[in-house]
């Protein structure tokens, strides 16, 4: 069907004109039709009038008198009028006094012919129904008067057929006409619309090339004076706009071009200056908290030592202010590298499972005494259903509560503190935790609150002065919470102070077997005795300890535990582990714990209380039954393993010393307790002699490997508990050494079961990631602390001298001042010799060479700007009966392998080698500091940022100024060791 919206323009001025055309000659048509008919039916009607009244006149004297005949002689008078089919005469009464009936209409005689009553209105009736427009006949029905009283009625019918057949024919005639007015008027109208849609096609075409090829310059010529064309000059006209428009625009555009090119120019350069100014910021900011923070480490570890002595009341009084002074300015400058670093989003979260019961007890351990120094309380509210075992960073939480609580104990001087933790939503994969610290101190204004969390901050500038602080610790609180996908806010308390709070979700633990990397060697072995009444949760807990390769027995009874218990503990095999259900027949499962730490044999048993009800027991009670952990039902996995594992890893801090321990003495191979062996993988002779002292001083029989190679043999050929793998080495470096490590347990069906630790002098971002990359398993920059060394080691292997727990920290803090980063450099030795063939090199510097002794007033002026006393100082520290001779042994290691590198610096600058200048301005940059060389030390690192920027000029300077700067070095050291001796 055709759709005049789609057709085209001589379609619709064809269709337009057909209907117009058409439709006026149709209603020209009926309006004909309806005039003829009814014009003929009148003029019918007119004559049938005719004939009735000439019937009815020369019919009264017969219906009168009777007379049928004259009736019928009358009525034969109509042959005359071939057009009357048949006429009637009723008398008076209506019935049929006379008939006529043309010829050949016999059978049509007597159809529907009826009597007619005299009245009016049946006459009226008959002669309407006798006069049906569309029917071929018509009757009349007229009353005959005679004395003024009808004596009888005349009706005549008319044939109307040859009526119908004159007006069809004319309609014939009519509709030829029209069908050929029609026709000329199509090919008139075909004539004059191209008129029209020519002009029309014209603008479409040029509006169709306008657009495909943006030329504005086009026109449309024509010689119209109509609409059409001032429909085309108004074309041209807009043409003409957009053509000069868009050259505006053009010319606006080179210009904006231009503008936005020197803008984006202008913008490049303040961006890099930012960004270069920030960097410069972070990275002043982390080298001089660095910087401050090894002099301040220097002080608090001489105060701790000093304390440790014989000291009056009142230098005792002022050592402690000053270690308490040093440790507050220490907190202030960790704020501050904190701060830099989140600054440069170098700031990175952890993921690792741990303890979060143990964490908040360690810190209700250390905060508590500090509340009540201060006169104050401080209360642990924990709720019971809060996962004891979750995945996240526990340093990052550690950090944030301390600030939180920190902060409530400086600023409340009376009253209480609250730490409560609850859960705000839970599923079978996570948790979300909201921690919140109460206090009643002196609050947070409703206008604080908005700022109180920006760096530098704080809710009354009058604090400042008050209490002191920095305005970091929140500020980075809220950095550290965004990152680990939190909210944090403070509101103020119903009476008094404030509520400072934060939620943070962690993963749950998952303890699967079949996990890889999960290990389940801390409980496997482990006895585990389940008391529980219902056998399918018992049967639950059992499947679970089977699962994990635990020894398990299950006991329905409270009854039978005394007896199993002492059993156990009488054949020399003990329960590890008890299990036990609260809801217990008879009694109850404190009960059975206080029952079971009662008695001396079973004392050493750990008990984990299993309830439905999270109130079924508070802390106290718990306490004082001697539960470790209440679980609630349903059990988490993750908790089950957490408390079942957590005796195997506080045994060792349970049993470490708590007095100084002895020097570690080696013991034999077959002696009681073996000694644990680690290789240590160090090229460099200074790093080894450090490195090995640390070791020996944490008990830990060493062996030395001088590179990559060697460190791989000596895997291959002996047993090693951890290997401590320096990342650059001659010949094969530690990533490659650990890979082949790793490759080599792969083919002789071993698990990765040997710790590799990487240790490094570089702390740039993403070292970590590439150490772990290569196969190792845990990563320790350089410099280093002893604690820091203990700490990475308890982690993989077992200390003989706890240094993994508190207590071993202790020991370790009275063989070595706390927290004094002792530089371990990374200096490739290429001197073959070992290093106690090189040990007599600092005497022959003073007598095979017969330098001249300075005096004694200019060897300690040489001292002290040459050298820093502090550096050898803590290399003395490492051991307390050998320290002197340690100092000796790295001395000479410096002193003898310096003149080759700087030999090898020499040859690196003349073969324009900025690969080994820059590894081995590294090394020695590195064993210079060590040594106390800071004024060589910072030379060494202008020639390393040479190397790294491919450069070698200027290189020779500075290493004519280094070969100066060693000479006094090495006077210096030799003063200093001669004095000494």
């Amino acid at each position: 069907m055709l759709n005049f919206e789609r057709s085209s323009l001589n379609q619709k001025l064809t269709i337009i004109s057909f209907l117009s055309t058409g439709t006026a000659l149709i209603f020209v048509f009926i309006a004909f039709a309806v005039t003829s008919v009814l014009n003929h039916r009148k003029d019918e009607g007119m004559q049938l009038s005719s004939f009735a009244g000439v019937i009815g006149t020369n019919s009264v004297d017969a219906l009168v008198f009777n007379d049928r005949n004259s009736a019928q002689a009358t009525l034969s008078a109509l042959k005359a009028k071939e057009e009357i089919s048949n006429a009637t005469l009723f008398d008076r009464n209506g019935k049929v006094f006379a008939r006529y009936v043309a010829p050949g209409r016999a059978d049509e005689a007597f159809e529907n012919v009826e009597p007619v009553g005299l009245s009016e209105e049946a006459l009226a009736q008959a002669n309407a129904d006798g006069s049906v427009f569309w029917s071929t006949r018509m009757r009349l029905y007229r009353p005959v008067t005679g004395s003024e009283h009808a004596v009888g009625i005349v009706m005549i019918e008319a044939d109307l057929t040859n009526m119908w057949l004159d007006i069809l024919k004319s309609l014939g005639v009519i509709a030829a006409a029209m069908g050929g007015s029609l026709t000329v008027a199509l090919l008139l109208a075909t004539r004059f619309k191209s008129s029209i849609a020519d002009p029309v096609t014209k603008l479409i075409n040029a509006a169709q090339k306008v657009s495909a090829s943006q030329n504005y310059t086009l026109r449309i010529a024509h010689e119209r004076t109509d609409e059409l064309g001032t429909l085309i000059d108004s074309f041209n006209d807009m043409l003409a706009q957009i053509e000069g428009r868009g050259a505006a625009l053009t010319h606006h555009r080179d210009e904006l071009e231009r503008q936005v090119s020197v803008r984006t120019e202008q913008l490049e350069k303040a961006k890099n200056a930012a960004e270069a100014a920030s960097t410069a910021k972070s990275a002043f900011l982390a080298t001089m908290s660095h910087e401050i923070r090894t002099p301040m480490n220097g002080v608090l570890g001489m105060t701790e030592m000093l304390l440790g002595t014989s000291l009056t009341d009142t230098q005792r009084k002022f050592t402690k202010l000053v270690k308490s002074s040093g440790e507050h300015l220490l907190v202030i400058i960790n704020d501050i590298l904190d701060f830099s670093k989140i600054e440069a989003g170098k700031l990175s979260v952890e993921y690792i499972n741990f303890n979060l019961w143990d964490l908040l007890d360690d810190i209700n351990n250390v905060y508590t005494p500090q509340a009540q120094n201060k006169g104050i309380g401080l209360d642990f509210d924990i709720a019971n259903n809060i996962p004891i075992s979750i995945c996240g960073d526990p340093n990052r939480l550690r950090q944030i509560m301390a600030n939180l609580l920190g902060n409530a104990i400086k600023f409340t001087d009376h009253g209480r503190i609250l730490a409560k933790v609850q859960v705000t939503r839970e599923d079978p994969q996570s948790v979300a935790l909201r921690f919140e610290v109460h206090d009643t101190g002196i609050g947070v204004s409703r206008e604080a609150r908005g700022r109180i969390f920006e760096a530098f901050s704080q809710a009354d500038g009058s604090t400042t002065r008050k209490y002191g602080g920095t305005g970091l610790g929140l500020a980075i609180s809220k950095q550290l919470v965004e990152l680990m996908g939190g909210k944090i806010g403070v509101d103020n308390a119903l009476t008094q102070g404030s509520i400072f709070w934060f939620t943070v979700s962690f993963d749950k633990r998952r303890v699967d077997p079949d996990e890889p990397g999960f290990s389940l060697t801390t409980i496997e072995g482990l006895r585990v005795l389940i008391v529980d009444e219902h056998e399918s949760s018992r049967a639950e807990l059992e499947r679970q300890m089977l699962a994990w390769n635990v020894v398990c027995d299950c006991v329905g009874s409270s009854m039978e535990v005394p007896e199993r218990l002492a059993a156990a503990a009488a054949t020399g095999r003990p329960y590890d582990v008890a299990i036990l259900d609260m809801d217990l027949e008879r009694t109850s499962g404190l009960s059975v714990a206080a029952a079971i730490k009662a008695d001396p044999a079973t004392r050493a048993t750990r008990l984990l209380l299993v309830s439905a009800d999270r109130l079924a027991a508070d802390p106290v009670q718990r306490r004082e039954a001697g539960v470790a952990y209440q679980l609630i039902k349903p059990v988490r996995a993750g908790d089950l393993f957490e408390c079942v594992a957590a005796r195997q890893r506080k045994a060792a801090v349970v049993a470490a010393p708590l007095a100084e321990p002895p020097p570690p003495v080696r013991q034999p191979v077959g002696g009681p307790a073996r000694l644990r062996k680690v290789l240590l993988a160090e090229d460099n002779p200074v790093n080894v002699e450090v490195a090995t002292a640390m070791l020996d001083s944490l008990g830990l029989e060493v062996t030395c490997a001088r590179n990559g190679e060697a460190a791989l043999q000596a895997v291959q050929a002996g047993k090693y508990d951890a290997v401590l793998m320096d990342c650059q080495m001659p010949v094969m470096d530690g990533f490659a050494a650990t890979s082949a490590i790793r490759r080599h347990e792969r083919e002789n069906g071993r698990s990765r079961s040997l710790p590799i630790i990487a240790i490094t002098a570089n702390a740039l971002q993403g070292d970590r990631e590439s150490c772990l990359a290569a196969g190792m398993d845990d990563y320790l920059s350089k410099p280093f602390t002893q604690q820091q060394l203990a700490a990475v080691m308890s982690r993989w292997i077992a200390l003989p001298l706890a240094a993994a727990g508190h207590d071993g920290e202790r020991a370790v803090q009275a063989m070595a001042p706390p927290l004094t980063p002792l530089v371990v450099p990374n200096v490739r030795r290429t001197d073959p010799r070992p290093a106690a063939a090189v040990a007599p090199l600092v005497a022959r510097v003073h007598h095979s060479e017969q330098r001249p002794k300075l005096p004694a007033a200019t060897r300690e002026l040489l001292q002290r700007d040459v050298i820093n006393m502090h550096a050898l100082e803590n290399i003395r520290a490492l051991s307390h009966d050998r320290g002197g001779a340690l100092v000796q042994r790295v001395v000479a290691a410096y002193v003898g392998d310096t003149p080759q590198h700087l030999k090898t610096l020499r040859q690196a600058i003349a073969g324009l080698d900025t690969g080994s200048l820059r590894k081995v301005a590294h090394s020695l940059k590195s064993s210079s500091a060590n040594v106390g060389a800071e004024a060589l030390a910072q030379m060494c690192k202008e020639m390393e940022n040479l190397g790294r920027t491919d450069s070698t000029e200027g290189a020779s300077g500075i290493l004519t100024d280094m070969e100066h700067e060693f000479q006094a070095v090495r006077d210096s050291l030799s003063a200093i060791l001669e004095k000494e001796t």
